[in-house]
């Protein structure tokens, strides 16, 4: 059993070169009348032309004798194209159905890991050839400029959205993480400051004066409570007494107080 790897010709060329541009397409949409911009992208119509028609016949062939005749049976596995090795997006095995596969290699007797094995030790030198050919052309260099382009961008994105919100890198910059939009910014960032003016003064103002301690302990009889727990609203009690004091808050309000003594009678300690 052994592999065999056969040069053919295609009859049309691939079409699917890789896009020659990234374009920048602007749409802008209004939320209370407010007109925002987001700078979205796609890729060019134009591509680059794939002129090789090369392919590669992928098969399998097992020699055996019958009646002192050398004779052989031979499976056809798959076809790949020159540039499905050149980019590499897709192995052989993509090329086949599994049904079919498994009806192969039910007959070949052999397991889809040998099968493997056998393919790359043809195929691996024949696609290491195809992919330094491939990578000195100007598709190859156009393509890996846009992979960088977009990977930078989405890197960029992911960075501001997390600070100022999702999907709001785009209504400022393009793909090419050029700043379209100062405005925007601007105002992306004031929202930002308000929101962080507002939550910082919401914690300051979030203080224990805010609390109803006896909603929050409760009006329970002193009998209910552990040792442990009296020892913790003792601990309760003097942090409020300090705080409370007529003499600490320098008025002559002494309601507070009076409070806390209810509670102190109430919880027993």
């Amino acid at each position: 059993m052994y592999c065999i790897i056969q040069k053919i010709q295609n009859r049309k060329p691939n079409p699917y070169g890789e896009p020659k541009e990234i374009i920048v397409e602007p749409w802008s949409f209004t939320v209370d009348g407010v007109t925002t911009t987001n700078y979205s992208y796609h890729y060019s119509q134009e591509r680059f032309e794939r002129p090789i028609r090369d392919a590669y016949k992928i098969s399998m062939r097992e020699s055996y004798r019958e009646k002192g005749k050398v004779k052989a049976k031979q499976w056809v596995i798959c076809t790949m194209g020159y540039y499905d090795l050149a980019t590499g997006e897709c192995w052989p095995g993509d090329c086949i159905m599994q049904s079919t596969l498994e009806k192969k290699l039910n007959e070949m007797e052999i397991s889809a890991e040998r099968l493997w094995d056998y393919v790359y030790e043809k195929l691996t030198p024949i696609q290491k050839d195809i992919k330094e050919e491939y990578e000195k052309t100007e598709e190859y260099r156009v393509a890996h400029e846009h992979h960088d382009i977009v990977s930078a961008y989405q890197d960029a994105q992911q960075a501001f959205d997390e600070l100022y919100g999702k999907d709001t890198y785009k209504t400022c910059y393009d793909v090419f993480n050029m700043l379209r939009d100062p405005q925007q910014l601007e105002r992306l960032k004031e929202r930002k400051r308000q929101s962080d003016e507002y939550t910082k003064r919401s914690y300051q103002s979030y203080s224990s004066d805010n609390y109803d301690w006896s909603s929050l302990l409760g009006n329970v009889r002193a009998s209910n409570y552990s040792d442990n727990e009296k020892k913790m609203l003792k601990k309760i009690y003097r942090v409020a007494a300090a705080k409370f004091h007529p003499d600490v808050m320098q008025d002559h309000d002494d309601t507070m107080m009076k409070f806390l003594g209810k509670l102190k009678q109430q919880w027993g300690i």
